[in-house]
């Protein structure tokens, strides 16, 4: 594993950041273990790597804050109560709700399927008025949208996810061949469009709302691994490109350039028949037995893939940092953190990598079945720490954040 170290002002973690979830951090601390108030800073300040100087009022604050709520018993050590660990164990099944909820392949495939239903009404509407063609291919590609979305929410609730990529795939190809055959009459007849400046307004509406769609379906598809979800994703991020095409056709126009309008419906209808294409080949060979490779569609998804590793090393660290723990114990703790948000789910073979580089570079050490980590390894954990929160960095944000903190504790 290389291991890249950066340079540069070492950032920090408010007090008014750490506040809004300290309560819970201390209650999985003592659930953990029952220890005395020094030794809890200790530990705080270790969770944070140093990120954070502990604010001894602060968690003195907290700590009798719970103490007063029952959640917290105070004797020679701090020890979590019945009550505390309760209400622990009722904040992480409304954290899991809300996980499954606003991130399962079901919900996302119908917010989806709505979403176009919107954006197909609001083209067709301004492009009929307008009398832009390119604005009218790009409602009709909208409008099969539709289709594709209830094909993929079927297939997931039918358990054919396969078929409904594939089915997906035909449905573009032919999409992209109906609107080439439109464009280039178009061309040849070209003719003057009528309330520009709504139709660029509804055409960057469309790039919005399918932006953000698409990294939405990537993200779940990631990581639930689902070949259906990414191949709607994909066939949205063809939308995008296609509108762009489109608004470059409208902007055009308003110069007196109607041709151009038509020819942007003409390179939509190749961003369709290519993806079409892709989309038909990759579900095929789902369906004949080979492993879907969700990140071919996205550099979202094969970034993250690409730096699985060193993430996986870094939380597993993280633990160890923490406590000593056998490697069952700290597997459990890395799926309920890492496993959860991941942008791409995590396999059986992921996490076998994670502890084979663990022990063959010296991170962490056994003793009776139980792993410490060694100074190599602490060195490794504060130098990942520097490293990029992002796999397509655009802030200067480390990886090591209060966001980071609050889903790697969820695992203790």
């Amino acid at each position: 594993m290389v291991v890249r170290h950066i340079t540069g002002k070492r950032p920090c973690i408010s007090n008014s950041t750490v506040e809004k979830t300290l309560k819970w951090h201390i209650l999985r601390l003592l659930r953990l273990k029952s220890r005395d108030c020094r030794v809890l800073m200790k530990t705080l300040n270790a969770m944070y790597l140093g990120y954070w100087s502990v604010h001894e009022p602060l968690v003195e604050t907290v700590v009798h804050d719970l103490v007063d709520e029952g959640l917290v018993r105070r004797t020679e050590v701090l020890e979590i109560t019945d009550r505390g660990r309760d209400a622990l164990l009722r904040e992480e099944t409304r954290i899991l709700s809300h996980l499954e909820r606003g991130f399962s392949k079901d919900a996302c495939a119908m917010y989806s399927l709505w979403g176009n239903v919107f954006l197909s009404a609001l083209e067709f509407m301004i492009g009929f008025v307008s009398g832009s063609i390119g604005l009218l291919a790009d409602a009709v590609h909208t409008a099969i949208d539709i289709i594709a979305s209830a094909l993929t929410w079927i297939g997931i609730r039918m358990d054919r996810e396969e078929e409904a990529a594939l089915s997906g795939g035909i449905i573009l190809l032919g999409v992209g061949v109906f609107i080439a055959y439109e464009s280039v009459g178009s061309i040849l007849n070209p003719s003057p469009l009528s309330f520009q400046a709504i139709a660029i307004i509804t055409i960057l509406i469309n790039i919005v709302v399918n932006g953000v769609f698409s990294y939405y379906k990537f993200y779940v598809g990631g990581r639930k691994r689902s070949i259906s979800l990414i191949a709607d994703a994909y066939h949205t991020k063809t939308d995008i490109w296609s509108s762009v095409a489109v608004l470059v056709g409208l902007l055009g126009a308003s110069v007196g350039v109607f041709a151009l309008d038509a020819l942007a419906g003409a390179v939509v209808s190749v961003f369709i028949v290519l993806g079409g294409y892709e989309l038909i080949k990759e579900s095929r060979q789902v369906m004949q037995g080979e492993d879907p490779r969700v990140e071919k569609y996205s550099r979202f998804l094969e970034g993250h893939l690409r730096v699985l590793p060193e993430r996986g090393v870094f939380v597993s660290l993280w633990f160890y940092n923490l406590a000593p723990m056998s490697e069952q114990e700290n597997r459990i703790r890395l799926k309920n953190s890492l496993g959860r948000h991941y942008p791409i789910s995590l396999e059986d073979r992921d996490y076998d990598a994670i502890y084979q580089t663990l022990k063959e570079e010296g991170l962490v050490e056994a003793t009776d079945g139980i792993f410490r980590i060694t100074d190599r390894g602490r060195e490794v954990l504060h130098t990942l720490a520097e490293q990029p929160a992002a796999v397509f960095p655009i802030t200067g944000r480390r990886f090591l954040n209060p966001r980071l903190i609050n889903w790697y504790a969820e695992g203790l």
